[in-house]
């Protein structure tokens, strides 16, 4: 192969590497329901409280029916619910249950946890660029 790059093949191997460390942070806390699809999810309604289906999937970058299957696990598993936003009856808000709101610690020691990754192999302007040109190379602002 002439001229092979493998930026897909590195950007895997850094996602895997991430995914695994959240899989096994999660067992350690005992919440062997949630996987690292969830995350964005719950990060979100961390941050903002309640939000809109269809906003939410914006916001995560998933369909508006892969985020309904996630929100659906998550429900399942008592972390979040659903209820008909009273401003627009079509629309249905997500928001944390006290249970989901109790995540928040672990979620914060994971973001350091995969923080501490990076920081061990590349300076903080190394990751304001890594960052700033996977934004760019995946369409993001």
């Amino acid at each position: 192969m002439k001229d092979y790059k493998p930026i897909f093949s590195n950007a895997a191997r850094l996602r895997q590497e991430g995914n695994d460390y959240i899989v096994s942070s999660l067992a350690k806390a005992g919440l062997h329901g949630v996987v690292p699809s969830h995350g964005d999810i719950l990060v979100n309604l961390l941050k903002n409280g309640s939000c809109r289906m269809s906003e939410l999937a914006h916001a995560v970058g998933r369909s508006k029916s892969t985020v309904t299957t996630l929100i659906e696990k998550l429900e399942r598993e008592g972390l979040v619910s659903r209820e008909t936003d009273s401003a627009d009856s079509r629309s249905v808000l997500v928001r944390l249950t006290e249970k989901g709101k109790g995540l928040e610690a672990v979620f914060e020691e994971i973001s350091a946890g995969l923080q501490a990754l990076l920081s061990e192999r590349l300076t903080q302007e190394e990751q304001q660029m890594l960052d700033a040109l996977l934004r760019k190379a995946t369409g993001q602002k």
